[in-house]
């Protein structure tokens, strides 16, 4: 039953098996969120955002004199951050600096605070210049220990820790967050980019989906591995194929269904549907097969099997014409409506639904008989794990399918259990 493609369910099986085939897209999707997450984060904190402020602190010790209570004592946290704009200081600070800045400059660029103990002062000093925030704090730290015992209550001053160092002002570094985050993000989007893409993907990976969406059964298929076994002109290559026993799987799985629609039909048109018309290995892969039938036949006619007048495969008359791509060549229908039947080679994987669609109307508008497809260069890992194949035990049920419907239209009574065994199969069976 044909089904459209707004109605097609989503075969989850193969969506997984098809997305792992392209899980390049999301490791892509994970660098270049990365890329554009971190590195738009580092270019808008380091190169876009002017010149950075850095800050230095440096730190001064008090000492009170003895007879002083410090918990009852005026200067507190908001004396000393009043007193650090004191032009006294300033001019201090001026004097140590050298006078290279104006003061308005340097109470601009300094701050101070006063730690909960009461005895330390905390000096900042902020500037575009790491070395001149360092000088800052340091001068302005000296300016302090030389104005503080000017105050009855203080005895003596000096630098505790100097600035050392200058941080940047309201920087944290998190690129490599943002950088995880944009993986993150992209990961999930290529993701769903992915299920998007399978979803509106009109590719053909698998015969049933054939049948699903054109109405016509899949006879068989052939993949990429059996292209491998084609030679132009090699007349061993019907047996190439036999070598590996998936590519033998799919052989015999194409035979037994080709014969079985095929049957009593005559003269059969075998068209391509891709522009590219590189179908031309699956023509010889089915006269390799017509081949093995002719074969069998003429030796049952020999043996008297069956009389020379009921020949099917070995009659003059029995023909496979084909002629291209219907897609290449319109005119292709009208010679593929002249014969019995016709068969459509559709090639897997190729963004070719419309093309698809386009070959069966030109078909149809010439009355020609479809009666199947062959979906060729499939992916043959991607086949294989969708059906979890057992290669040997299927295609020995193959052979026994063919054998057997063989000698029921000869009417012999043997059967496949008959066959001697060969030396390879008694191997393979091992």
């Amino acid at each position: 039953m044909k089904v459209p493609y707004s109605k097609e369910p989503v075969d989850f099986r193969l969506m997984v098996l098809v997305s792992i085939r392209r899980i390049r897209f999301i490791i892509y999707g994970i660098c270049l969120g990365a890329l554009i997450f971190g590195g738009g984060y580092y270019a808008a904190r380091n190169i876009f955002s002017g010149r950075p402020e850095y800050k230095a602190e440096a730190k001064v010790y008090l000492q009170y004199i003895d007879n002083v209570e410090i918990e009852n004592i005026y200067i507190n946290k908001q004396t000393w951050e009043d007193l650090v704009y004191n032009d006294i200081i300033a001019e201090y600070a001026a004097d140590e600096i050298g006078r290279s800045l104006e003061l308005e400059e340097v109470k601009e660029k300094v701050s101070a605070t006063l730690l909960t103990d009461t005895r330390i002062v905390v000096v900042s000093a902020q500037s575009t210049s790491q070395a001149e925030a360092k000088l800052l704090a340091n001068k302005y730290a000296a300016a302090i220990c030389r104005f503080a015992p000017e105050l009855k209550e203080i005895e003596d001053a000096r630098i505790l820790s100097s600035a050392s160092h200058a941080d940047k002002v309201g920087f944290e570094d998190r690129t490599w967050a943002m950088s995880a985050s944009g993986a993150i993000f992209g990961g999930i989007v290529s993701a769903i980019w992915l299920f998007l893409y399978f979803i509106w993907d009109t590719s053909i990976y698998i015969p049933s989906t054939t049948e699903l969406r054109y109405g016509i059964p899949t006879l068989g298929l052939t993949t990429d591995q059996m292209r491998k076994f084609s030679i132009k002109k090699d007349e061993a290559y019907e047996d190439k194929p036999k070598e590996n026993k998936k590519t033998e799987f799919y052989r015999l799985w194409l035979q037994v269904n080709f014969l079985k629609i095929t049957k009593g039909l005559k003269k059969i048109a075998i068209v391509d549907t891709s522009l590219t018309d590189d179908s031309h290995y699956v023509i010889n892969l089915i006269h390799s097969i017509l081949k093995e039938q002719r074969n069998d036949e003429i030796a049952d006619i020999e043996s008297g099997r069956i009389k020379k007048e009921d020949a099917y495969f070995s009659s003059p008359d029995y023909e496979i014409v084909a002629p291209g791509s219907v897609n290449n060549d319109p005119t292709i229908a009208a010679t593929a409506a002249k014969c019995d039947a016709t068969i459509v080679l559709i090639k897997s994987g190729d963004h070719n639904g419309k093309m698809i669609e386009r070959a069966l109307d030109l078909l149809r508008l010439q009355e020609a008989n479809v009666v199947g497809a062959i979906l060729y260069d499939v992916n043959s890992s991607l086949i294989k794990s969708y059906v979890f194949s057992s290669f040997s035990s299927s295609t020995k049920k193959l052979k026994e399918n063919i054998y057997n419907s063989r000698n029921e239209d000869t009417g012999a009574d043997k059967t496949y259990e008959d066959v001697p065994v060969t030396e390879e199969e008694a191997e393979e069976n091992k």
